[in-house]
């Protein structure tokens, strides 16, 4: 009898303790969708040989800057993007009359850091899309950007320091934290009323 009650006490703390881990990982995935929501969804694409320079990351606006040489000319391939300098980073801008005034960034990253004022050679750009503060329509411009990078450069894309081989996990997950953002934050992405959430 003794044992029997062993076993259920045993039992019962163990299934208490699984149900407690399953509650943590639906928490823990609902508090990531909701920094996704807030911070944007961020790729970097880690140059695997050849680091360019800002003048060199600079044609991606379609023109040479007269103020940084460039020493190479394969981000000439990828102005059809609509990229242009915002700052000391590169932004496509939103013609779309909602949502933010950035639809996509482009920021030169050093050791893991976006930086600016710098002339670079860099080891990566990060590629960011804020879900909460753009139309539903930018995750298609994210995955179009996505893919003419890796098409047009020597990079090794990653999500969160992994490296991911193509676009379509991603596209789950930015799924995911626009589904969260509708049913939990109760805003349709790009929206006045999403521009104005805080977190």
């Amino acid at each position: 009898m003794k044992q029997i009650i062993i076993s259920i006490l045993i039992f019962g703390f163990f299934g208490c303790k699984n149900e407690g881990q399953e509650k943590d990982k639906m928490e823990t995935k609902t508090e990531n969708l909701e920094t996704l929501a807030f911070n944007g969804i961020s790729i970097d694409f880690e140059f695997n040989s050849d680091k360019p320079t800002f003048g060199d990351l600079f044609l991606i606006v379609g023109f040479d800057n007269p103020n940084f040489i460039a020493k190479s000319r394969a981000f000439e391939k990828l102005n059809e993007l609509g990229f242009e300098q915002t700052d000391d980073f590169f932004g496509i801008k939103n013609d779309m009359g909602n949502g933010s005034d950035v639809k996509i960034w482009l920021f030169p990253v050093i050791n893991g850091e976006e930086v600016y004022n710098k002339n670079g050679p860099f080891d990566a750009i990060r590629v960011s899309y804020d879900v909460l503060r753009n139309n539903k329509k930018t995750a298609d411009l994210f995955e179009h950007t996505f893919n003419s990078i890796i098409s047009n450069l020597n990079v090794t894309p990653t999500f969160k320091g992994k490296r991911i081989e193509n676009f379509e996990k991603t596209r789950e997950l930015i799924n995911k934290t626009i589904k969260y953002c509708e049913e939990e934050l109760k805003v349709e992405p790009g929206s006045d009323k999403a521009l104005l959430l805080d977190w």
